[in-house]
């Protein structure tokens, strides 16, 4: 089931191609997509994204669409 989720976000979900600039705030340096929401964290050592960051759970459900 789960490999089934995944492949469909894959196929149908966003891919992340409309990126925000470089945010540092409270010490945390990331990158937003503008379509989505999804947080990357960035690091300025390499000049490149390094992971997808953990969505908040008290913000999921306000996301207006």
């Amino acid at each position: 089931m789960d490999s089934v989720v995944a492949a469909l976000g894959f196929l149908f979900g966003c891919h992340h191609h409309n990126l925000s600039r470089v945010f540092t705030i409270h010490g945390r340096t990331y990158r937003v997509c503008c379509d989505c929401g999804a947080e990357f964290k960035y690091s300025l050592t390499n000049m490149s994204i390094e992971r997808r960051l953990p969505r908040d759970p008290m913000l999921t459900g306000l996301r207006i669409a």
